[in-house]
């Protein structure tokens, strides 16, 4: 994102609520230049400033853009502040904190200290430690102008705040920690907060992974999200936290095929996501993560029957959150539709999920899916008996393949096979596919890539029918 977009992608991210706030917010007839700026730069798709400029080039304010521009964001910022200001506890107490500045500039002690009270039970309560610490600096503050004599309470005071940035200092050693798992030791000492203890187990769940220790490493990760559910109000303060150790063990289960106890544990997941009622980005990233690992539940398992009703329920949630979904997920997903369908034979289909990746495919995504979706696109025309336009693909994924490497022997042999074989009759490919088989036994195909599209599976399927 370059500065002179960073207007636009605000803009674009504001929910219809947000938009109706901030117009309340700057009613005026001083304001009719910056909602004209805001609505052009709304109704573009994408950003371009020279069409803004040329749209109001009888405006005196469009010789200062950059001014207005910047205006304008810190307008909407400050729109959002106030709408937001109960967003989550944290923005309750940084907002308690700002009024006992001002309180305390205006020399309303009394009233510092009961705002004070309540803003040090509230950060305790929901394990803030940073802003706790914060919050105990501008108690000593005030009761050090009212009581400048009490040098005893004042100790006390800078002895909690002490206490305090231990555990901050413990919760970025486990930040560290857990950036690189083998290079960090931690102590055995109990943390105190939630959120250190995650950390803390979560280092010590990926160095069970990397000992290949799975059994202890799955009790682990449960014994993890049972203490979190034991505390209901920190779950949904921090609810992307406890999604996010939830999707860790989700992966676990994919990766061990225990598909009977992830579907269980995704439906529970889900239900608890619906209680959520900020959807912050973080949030929307963990449930995409979910059903990136629930696609893949489907695709190892071919005969499921709701295939199609977790596919609706996605496009929906990244149409509704369009703006905040990444566009390597997009991608992502529209591999996964095109895979999932193709092992269903509904070949209809993955070619219109493939189609929607090849036309518009950029130099940005991830060139791996970009690939295997050309290589999905030969076997889906190969099913249809397409031999014109295969015969044209295999021509187009040659080029591709050259340009970043060179072609090894099983995409020879896998492209002559499809090229030859595309229209021989039933009985003819049953044994091409025989053969081809033998063939790639000699040149093996990586399992890495078997990850992506499974042909070994695909070409037994083929003889073996």
């Amino acid at each position: 994102m370059k500065k002179s977009e960073e207007l636009f992608y605000l803009i674009k991210s504001l929910t219809k609520n947000e938009k109706r706030h901030f117009k309340l917010s700057v009613q005026g007839s001083e304001s009719a230049e910056y909602l004209s700026l805001f609505d052009a730069i709304e109704a573009q798709k994408e950003y371009d400033e020279t069409k803004i400029k040329e749209l109001f080039k009888d405006r005196a304010f469009v010789v200062q853009l950059t001014t207005i521009k910047n205006y304008l964001k810190h307008r909407i910022l400050q729109s959002l502040r106030t709408y937001h200001s109960q967003i989550s506890k944290n923005a309750e107490l940084i907002d308690i904190i700002r009024n006992v500045e001002i309180l305390f500039h205006k020399g309303q002690y009394k009233i510092c200290e009961s705002e004070l009270k309540r803003a040090e039970k509230k950060a305790k309560n929901f394990q803030q430690d940073l802003l706790l610490f914060h919050i105990q600096d501008w108690k000593r503050k005030v009761h050090q102008v009212m009581h400048p004599q009490d040098f005893e309470t004042i100790k006390n005071i800078a002895q909690k705040q002490k206490n305090t940035l231990k555990s901050t200092n413990e919760y970025i050693d486990l930040l560290l920690a857990n950036i690189d798992p083998t290079q960090f030791s931690l102590s055995h000492k109990k943390s105190v907060s939630l959120q250190n203890k995650t950390l803390k187990t979560l280092h010590k769940y990926r160095k069970l992974l990397i000992s290949k220790d799975h059994d202890k490493a799955k009790r682990t990760i449960e014994e993890l999200i049972k203490e979190w559910e034991q505390y209901p109000e920190l779950m949904k303060e921090f609810f992307p936290m406890y999604f996010s150790v939830s999707n860790n063990l989700l992966g676990f289960l994919v990766f061990k095929k225990q598909y009977k106890e992830a579907f269980v544990r995704i439906l529970l997941i889900k239900q608890k996501a619906l209680e959520i009622e900020t959807i912050s980005a973080a949030f929307i990233k963990e449930k995409l993560r979910l059903y990136n690992i629930e696609l893949e539940i489907h695709r190892n398992l071919r005969g499921l029957h709701t295939t199609h009703e977790i596919i609706d329920e996605i496009l929906s949630f990244t149409k509704n959150h369009e703006t905040l979904v990444p566009d390597n997920y997009k991608l992502s997903f529209s591999f996964q539709f095109a895979t999932i369908y193709f092992l269903k034979k509904d070949y209809k289909k993955s070619l219109h999920s493939i189609n929607r990746i090849l036309n518009n495919q950029s130099k940005k995504d991830r060139q791996d899916l970009i690939t295997y979706t050309y290589w999905l696109n030969l076997l889906v025309h190969y099913e249809l008996g397409n031999g014109f336009a295969l015969r044209y693909s295999i021509d187009t994924i040659k080029k591709r393949i050259k340009k970043y490497k060179n072609i090894v022997s099983y995409e020879k042999i896998l492209l002559k096979f499809l090229s030859k074989t595309v229209e021989f009759s039933a009985l003819e490919k049953r044994d091409a596919f025989e053969h081809l088989e033998e063939h790639l036994q000699e040149h093996p195909i990586p399992e890495d890539i078997l990850d992506y599209i499974d042909f070994n599976t695909w070409i037994q399927q083929k003889y073996s029918l």
